[in-house]
């Protein structure tokens, strides 16, 4: 087992379509089973389950799910791998900066289809969403976030 794949057992307290609450001796627990998983088990609100799965930030997706001595194995689609961005030189962001009038601040943050830097003018912070052909698409400003031209 990796390290982001847990085991637990609990009680489910709250069922939402293939998403439900186990309560745990160690707190409450976010789990998934994906729409098709949903489809091989029963989820019960007072079932005692035992969950085998990979701790995301927010939830556990479930891999192995068992109740009243039936276990379901369930498979997860992997997200596919991004492409390889091109490279793209982040000069054509601070110069795109420059040239609408804002102090470009710190270094341009590459995004799969824009880059983002920080910019000030007339004593404002402003976080400019860059394309990557030079031309800005957003300029927020930081703090109330209102957008600017």
């Amino acid at each position: 087992m990796s390290e982001d794949q847990i085991k637990l057992s609990g009680r489910i307290v709250h069922v939402f379509a293939h998403r439900f609450v186990v309560q745990t001796p160690k707190g409450m627990v976010l789990a998934d089973l994906t729409p098709h998983g949903a489809d091989l088990v029963k989820l019960r609100i007072g079932a005692d389950v035992e969950l085998e799965g990979e701790q995301k930030p927010s939830e556990l997706k479930v891999t192995h799910f068992a109740c009243d001595g039936a276990g379901v194995t369930i498979q997860h689609k992997k997200k596919p791998e991004h492409a390889h961005h091109e490279p793209v030189d982040p000069a054509a962001a601070i110069e795109a900066a420059r040239s609408a009038g804002f102090e470009p601040m710190g270094t341009p943050r590459r995004k799969p289809k824009h880059f983002e830097i920080d910019g000030r003018r007339n004593g404002e912070t402003y976080e400019l969403h860059v394309e990557l052909g030079g031309r800005i698409r957003k300029a927020k400003l930081v703090g109330n976030g209102h957008e600017a031209a």
